[in-house]
């Protein structure tokens, strides 16, 4: 059947599946409520609980407690109370003072919103971590600075998504490995730079999609090769004796062998779609995964629709960023090892828990916020079992009437300005836009840093070897938004040690040419290039060199 998205207009599909998904989540769950439909496509439920996830934006201010100054995902002036997270996850803090006695006389968003405002926000999420505190949500990390949903990793600088991986820096999803720069979508790759879709990749160079190679520079597709330049074969000595006219500490060396690059790319054979040990699944970047619809950068997960960036899930419809062996998930985000979980945000280990966020160990829980080891809770509120089974199909049918139940929670709730969240990143709009949404936008701009100089970025000495330590004690403007950014003394280091220039840009606009390296999460069709049959791809320009799987894979050896 097909609907009309309340939000962008666009007609959508509801395809029986999703009905199907819908009504054995109703019947599973403990008051067995029926779900209603969605009102809002795919791609708009997306932004809707992306725009609860402020994922990279840092700020300085005063823990709303113990007045010292922290760093935090929430601006001074933000509306919330913020404490510092090691205050609010200590045995000082229990959300429970701040429960309320539902009201029938007024809309549940309404009163989740109240509690989301008087009961304070953790200033960060960084777990089991040392000498991290100017990150956002990592864990099992040690001496890392400006780096976001990464774990288990040592010495990573400005890295969204660096995972078991070891000095790296300004990368872009990079797993087991070390001492790689500008890197995107790289796994057990070392010593490298410019890598893009790259596996097991060695003292490397502007590859795009290559596999088990080393000494390799300017070159795409290849396979277990050494000593390639431009995709041919070198001597050793005539490698070495190329590369360094590109890779010698200066800018414009690396400047000239990315607009070299630039031009490989577009040439580069592309597979249609990555999908590898996985069955029955549409989407992409999906691995060991079966029976997935509709997913996007998924693992090991089974009987999943609409999910991005997850992994471990299973009978899961509409979620964002989660995992750790997770079972009947409906409209979530960053909800891991959890059972039977709706509508939720950063809920962990708990089961039968509804509209409720930043709960953990909690059961049998419903619009709650912070909860930890608790059961039988209502807006905070501590029930018997008797009467939290009593009040909460009430609850429930109050929703259905106010058109609330079976949706997520309005972006109007989300305690970030919308242009801080990574919804921004995947559907911009401007202010005007946001505001007319009836969403937050913030104005806030951090203080620009107290430093002896400023120094415009193309006033920056062309090689490594001439710049100075003075440089630490100067803010550099970047040459594309004018913004001032610092390097710190272990940032400089990195770059001596690699021979390569300080960057020109802000770190802000470095990601944001790491983004855009990535493709849409749409599908679309196409043909492949070698042998026309029709395939679905996300390469979107149309003008790509698109393979088929078959032709991809025979190419490939």
């Amino acid at each position: 059947m097909q609907k009309n998205c309340k939000q962008c207009t666009n007609n959508f599909n509801i395809f029986d599946e999703d009905i199907a998904f819908l009504k054995a989540m109703s019947e599973k769950s403990q008051f067995k409520a029926n779900i209603n439909l969605p009102n809002l496509c795919p791609e708009c439920r997306q932004q809707r609980r992306m725009s609860f996830r402020n994922e990279r934006k840092l700020y300085e201010r005063k823990c709303d407690i113990t007045s010292k100054k922290i760093i935090s995902v929430f601006p001074p002036t933000s509306r919330h109370k913020v404490y510092d997270m090691n205050y609010w996850y200590s045995d000082k803090v229990d959300l429970l003072e701040y429960g309320r006695e539902y009201n029938f006389s007024e809309p549940f968003f309404v009163q989740m919103q109240r509690l989301l405002i008087d009961g304070p926000w953790p200033s960060l999420r960084i777990e089991r971590s040392e000498n991290c505190d100017y990150n956002s949500d990592i864990s099992d990390c040690a001496n890392c600075y400006l780096c976001s949903r990464t774990h288990k990793s040592t010495d990573m600088l400005y890295t969204y998504r660096g995972s078991s991986s070891t000095s790296c820096t300004d990368c872009y999803q990079a797993m087991n490995s070390e001492l790689l720069y500008e890197s995107v979508e790289c796994i057990k790759c070392y010593g490298s730079n410019y890598l893009f879709y790259c596996t097991q990749c060695i003292e490397s160079s502007f590859l795009w999609d290559c596999h088990g190679c080393s000494n390799c520079f300017l070159s795409t597709n290849l396979r277990k090769k050494q000593y390639y330049f431009l995709n041919e074969p070198c001597t050793k000595e005539q490698y070495e004796e190329k590369v360094k006219a590109f890779m010698n500490g200066s800018q414009s060396g690396i400047q000239k062998a990315l607009e070299i690059f630039q031009e490989l790319k577009k040439k580069a054979i592309k597979k249609n779609l990555t999908i590898s040990m996985s069955e029955e699944c549409s989407g992409d970047n999906i691995s060991q995964s079966k029976n997935c619809f509709s997913c996007f950068g998924v693992k090991a997960c089974q009987d999943g629709r609409y999910l991005w960036d997850t992994k471990d899930y299973h009978d899961a419809m509409d979620a964002y960023s989660g995992g750790r062996d997770s079972e009947l998930i409906y409209e979530a985000t960053s909800t891991s090892a959890c059972w039977n979980c709706k509508f939720c945000m950063r809920v962990t280990y708990s089961n039968e828990v509804d509209y409720s966020l930043f709960c953990n160990k909690c059961k049998n829980c419903f619009g709650c916020f912070g909860l930890r080891n608790k059961q039988y809770c209502i807006l905070n509120k501590q029930y018997t079992k008797e009467e939290y089974e009593a009040l909460v199909p009430k609850i429930i049918e109050h929703m259905k009437s106010t058109g609330e139940w079976g949706e997520f929670f309005p972006s109007s709730l989300s305690p970030f300005g919308y242009n801080d969240t990574v919804a921004h990143e995947y559907y911009p709009l401007t202010q005007e836009q946001v505001v007319r949404n009836g969403w937050n936008w913030s104005d806030y701009e951090s203080p620009p840093p107290t430093v002896t100089k400023f120094l415009p970025a193309e006033k920056l000495p062309d090689n490594i070897k001439d710049t100075s330590e003075e440089i630490l004690g100067w803010a550099i403007k970047c040459e594309k938004s004018g913004r001032p950014f610092r390097i710190t003394s272990k940032e400089l280091k990195f770059y001596r040690q690699k021979q390569l220039p300080i960057p020109r840009l802000h770190p802000d606009e470095r990601h944001r040419l790491r983004f855009n390296v990535r493709n849409p999460l749409k599908l679309r069709n196409d043909r492949c290039t070698k042998c026309h049959q029709e395939v679905i791809t996300t390469f979107q320009n149309g003008t790509e060199n698109i393979y088929c799987e078959t032709c991809y894979n025979a190419t490939m050896i």
